[in-house]
């Protein structure tokens, strides 16, 4: 269990605090939280293991935890002026900066400044309310600016005439955009990229994705295709292994024998000059692969994310399908990020839609494959499931009778 305790200061928030941990505890989408008021001029969110402060609008104090300016009177700062002042500041968050056509939220990530963009702000009482609620049940920073943006707009909409439900935030509409290279308004908002600008990916037949085995040797990758796994992924680790470009020519002339789908992990230098089918990216390869070489060579790109900022980064750059993760504790890699599990899965393949395949990864195995797959997803990624198994044949006989989309019974009045 987590607490939350507020100042008096902010006691009208109580109003919706309360209706934010119902919706989440409805969805299961954290531990439960419980609320207490305090003395203290600061929010106070403790977790077993750890605890910090959230301050609105401080007056020059020097306060440990998170700062959040979000009181704005004109003239207003500038965008490029707040950028770098975020990047200096990991604990500052810029809030619902007003631009000439909407507002900005930007927090630190890693020594840089991130942001969210939209056309309208939305309430603010609601907005600050989510921020907390999010923090409070554990979501990372970034996702909870983003997901505070999106519950103010849809409070705003939702209360237009005077009265609305107030829920989770589901409705891709309500989020804001990431600031990305590739946003039609970051250069005229003044804000700096360290990627670049590119045209959408080639698609991925979503159809091939729903066993995506994941698998350390081109040795693995061609005796899953010839067992007719349809998708597949190369991740070799070791960037100095000797025979790394060699695996990579085999997997690549066996993906276009068996005409399947074989992505390589990281290596997209290789995977342009060797003509691969596509290459899986991470979060941190967006700021320093070319992707415009990578387009531009025709190959497909996955990309892996770990929660709604990363989603809708991802999102920017148009890519063949985004990987969603890590569902379950794992041991195949080490993980900056804690498990999402299945109920957040489910909200995160809803914001997405129809608009990109969708690939679940993460400590799956046949146990548990049936509920990640009730969420929507296109695809599910599995690595020590298959090549751990007594019978790797017999394992994805059993995977493939579970992926199967039933089409609804045609009524028979529809017959001709």
């Amino acid at each position: 269990m987590s607490s939350l305790c507020l100042p008096d200061s902010l006691t009208p928030l109580l109003m919706h605090v309360e209706p934010l941990l119902a919706a989440a505890d409805k969805y299961q989408l954290g531990e439960q939280v419980s609320v207490d008021w305090s003395e203290s001029e600061t929010v106070d969110i403790q977790f077993e293991e750890r605890q910090f402060s959230l301050v609105f609008n401080p007056d020059g104090a020097d306060i440990t935890g998170y700062k959040v300016l979000d009181q704005w009177i004109a003239p207003y700062p500038s965008v490029s002026e707040m950028q770098q002042l975020v990047a200096q500041k990991p604990n500052l968050i810029v809030s619902g900066l007003p631009t000439e056509k909407g507002c900005i939220d930007i927090w630190h990530h890693n020594g840089e400044a991130r942001a969210v963009y939209c056309h309208h702000a939305g309430a603010s009482e609601p907005q600050r309310a989510m921020l907390m609620v999010a923090l409070a049940l554990d979501f990372p920073l970034e996702d909870a600016v983003t997901l505070a943006r999106a519950h103010a707009r849809g409070y705003m909409e939702s209360h237009m005439d005077g009265y609305g439900e107030t829920g989770w935030p589901m409705s891709r509409e309500l989020f804001p955009r990431a600031l990305t290279a590739n946003h039609p308004e970051a250069e005229d908002l003044g804000w700096t990229c360290k990627e670049a600008a590119v045209e959408p990916f080639a698609a991925t037949d979503p159809a091939k994705l729903a066993l995506y085995p994941v698998v350390d040797s081109a040795e693995w990758v061609e005796r899953l295709l010839d067992l007719g796994v349809a998708t597949t992924q190369l991740r070799i680790k070791d960037e100095n292994d000797s025979t790394l470009e060699a695996q990579i020519k085999q997997v690549i002339a066996a993906g276009k024998a068996h005409q399947a789908q074989v992505y390589l992990n990281d290596h997209w230098q290789l995977a342009v000059e060797h003509k691969a089918y596509g290459v899986h990216l991470g979060q941190e390869d967006l700021d320093t692969a070319d992707l415009v070489a990578i387009q531009q060579a025709g190959l497909r790109l996955g990309l892996s994310t770990h929660g709604y900022y990363e989603i809708l980064r991802a999102a920017e750059f148009s890519p063949s399908y985004i990987a969603l993760g890590h569902i379950f504790p794992t041991t195949t890699k080490e993980m900056p990020s804690k498990p999402q599990g299945v109920n957040r899965l489910a909200l995160y393949h809803k914001l997405i839609g129809e608009a990109f395949p969708t690939v679940a990864i993460g400590g799956i195995d046949l146990s548990r494959a049936e509920k990640v797959w009730r969420t929507g997803v296109n695809g599910i990624a599995v690595v020590r499931a298959v090549t751990q198994a007594e019978d790797p044949k017999a394992a994805l006989d059993d995977f493939n009778q579970l992926l199967v989309r039933h089409e609804p019974a045609k009524d028979a009045t529809d017959a001709e």
